[in-house]
């Protein structure tokens, strides 16, 4: 029997550093035994950086130079290899961690007139002028299709998979043959904002869930979508896979999107989920097994299979002058928030060490640290105090 540790994280565990203006998304290299943090610039793209964080003295130690900005980053770690999204360049950038530099990148897409690509689609009427409106409201008539955000690397296929969202047209998922380094194939039919993606390796499934309440099955292998799942979760933005218990373990946003996506689908969406939640799914049937409640516009998370142990990054807040961000814990024995504590102004992304002593958070600033032009952070919590004073009860069926 399982045991349930109850020692809660404490302010002093938490360390903070400002290494970059912006601060996006981190993956911690076994291999190297080195953080590394997609640091984009939005002044100048080409000041947009992969930030090295030596994770014992907890300081960077190698700014690794990008020709644009990079979002979310996957690693192939024995081959020594970083991927990043470049989610409004329409491509995936390629680093050698072993000698931090950039050594390639990878196109995806080209770029369009998005009134010639509504109207090739056979949008028209209501649905084009919504369209048009929106992206007149930013200034925007021409640019890359779909936006990039996540991705995976599948080890056993050496393939890259990454959800496209459509910017007004159906999402895909995009596969990259990285030995070949170039895009391998477009896979059509994802819906609307399809957003998280995690990989079953050994069972060879990546599953991928979009903005409508839908999750799909693709074979990383024969690269076909298996099956279509309707999920009572409208929003499950980022997800990880459980291979023990063959569970799905995900976020529910709760952003309002109900005028895109009404649009999109030419209908309206019933809700199907209150959103904030943390949702646990049958991995073949994509049933729910659990739900639980955390903070306000759940982001990144991170799972401790060994120690049962879920820690989420709540936004709590768009646009807001003062960020009150907070990071939830759950115990995934039996489905109990454990703790939520202070994470100002918006944490964001989530990563462990190696032996899941340490998680490092990227958190992104608030409106008035924004203006203030104050650098974002680079959190690190010390959980091996948690671990090593745990009471380790054993926990009641």
């Amino acid at each position: 029997m399982k045991s349930l540790d109850t020692t809660q994280i404490q302010l002093n565990d938490i360390e903070r550093i400002y290494p970059s203006t912006t601060v996006v998304e981190l993956v911690y290299s076994d291999s190297q035994q080195a953080l590394f943090v997609s640091a984009p610039d939005w002044r100048d793209e080409t000041q947009s950086r992969v930030l090295r964080i030596n994770p014992q003295k907890f300081s960077v130690e190698s700014e690794i130079a990008l020709e644009v900005k990079g979002f979310g980053i996957t690693l192939d770690d024995s081959r020594g290899l970083l991927y990043l999204t470049q989610g409004f360049n329409g491509s995936v950038a390629v680093v050698d961690i072993t000698e931090n530099k950039l050594i390639a990148t990878i196109p995806l897409m080209e770029e369009v007139v998005f009134e010639q690509l509504y109207q090739q689609e056979g949008i028209s009427g209501k649905r084009l002028a919504f369209l048009m409106r929106e992206l007149a409201r930013f200034g925007v008539s021409e640019g890359y299709p779909w936006k990039l955000r996540e991705l995976v690397f599948d080890p056993l296929s050496e393939r890259l998979f990454l959800p496209g969202l459509g910017l007004g047209i159906n999402s895909v998922l995009f596969v990259v043959d990285t030995r070949q380094r170039k895009l391998e194939k477009i896979i059509p039919g994802f819906g609307y904002n399809v957003v998280g993606i995690t990989l079953d390796r050994d069972g060879r499934r990546i599953f991928v869930s979009n903005m409508q309440g839908q999750l799909f099955v693709v074979n990383p292998d024969t690269l076909g979508i298996v099956c279509c799942h309707e999920v009572a979760v409208d929003q499950l933005l980022n997800m990880v896979f459980d291979r023990r218990q063959n569970r799905l373990i995900g976020v529910d946003q709760g952003i309002d999107r109900s005028g895109w996506r009404n649009n999109h689908l030419e209908r309206e969406y019933i809700p199907r989920s209150k959103g904030h939640e943390v949702f646990v799914l049958n991995a073949d049937t994509a049933e729910i097994i659990a739900r639980m409640a955390t903070d306000e516009i759940p982001i990144g998370l991170a799972w401790d299979c060994n120690r049962e142990r879920l820690y989420v990054a709540n936004r709590r807040g768009i646009r807001v002058d003062k960020g009150e961000g907070t990071l939830t814990v759950f115990n995934t024995i039996n489905y109990t928030l454990l703790q939520t504590l202070p994470f100002h102004p918006h944490p964001n992304s989530l990563a462990f060490d190696t032996e899941k002593k340490q998680l490092f958070i990227t958190v992104k600033n608030d409106e008035t640290l924004i203006r203030d032009k104050h650098p974002e952070c680079v959190a690190r919590v010390r959980l091996s105090n948690v671990f090593e004073t745990s009471d380790h009860r054993p926990l009641s069926t």
